[in-house]
């Protein structure tokens, strides 16, 4: 082989570069072999799917013109609150209403339940019909 020093750094950039890459690589199988549609940071704790509400949100807050300063007092936030959305990052319950509210859209379309979670339950509604008895006589009507 060359001892030209030139090549040798050129041959070592190439190798660390091409291992970079096979790990990136390796790491896109792992993930493409999870469950599709499951989130990548899915655990047991319930969680507001922000990457989708940023994705909505984007177009909503370039259309208005103003800088985010200005969306955030509005709307009731911080605007490292608006940052952290447009990541994909977590932010408070309260906040994710407040923008939600401001947008027109429903929180409730953002909310990620826990793994494993029952289906939500449907509460019986009372029937505010007389039922037949009274209760002062104990008669039936």
């Amino acid at each position: 082989m060359t001892s030209d020093p030139s090549i040798l750094r050129a041959m070592t950039r190439l190798r660390k570069a091409l291992e970079k890459r096979m790990r990136i690589d390796d790491r896109a199988e792992e993930l493409a072999a999870r469950e599709k549609g499951r989130p990548i940071r899915a655990g047991t704790l319930a969680a507001y799917d922000t990457a989708a509400l940023g994705r909505k949100l984007r177009p909503m807050l370039e259309y208005d013109g103003r800088g985010w300063r200005a969306l955030a007092d509005e709307i009731g936030v911080t605007s490292p609150d608006l940052s952290r959305v447009m990541a994909g990052q977590d932010i408070a319950a309260q906040k994710v209403f407040a923008i939600c509210d401001w947008a027109g859209l429903d929180a409730r379309a953002f909310y990620r339940a826990p793994i494993g979670a029952p289906p939500p339950r449907k509460r019986p509604r009372r029937s505010r019909l007389f039922h037949g008895k009274s209760t002062e006589t104990g008669v039936r009507a």
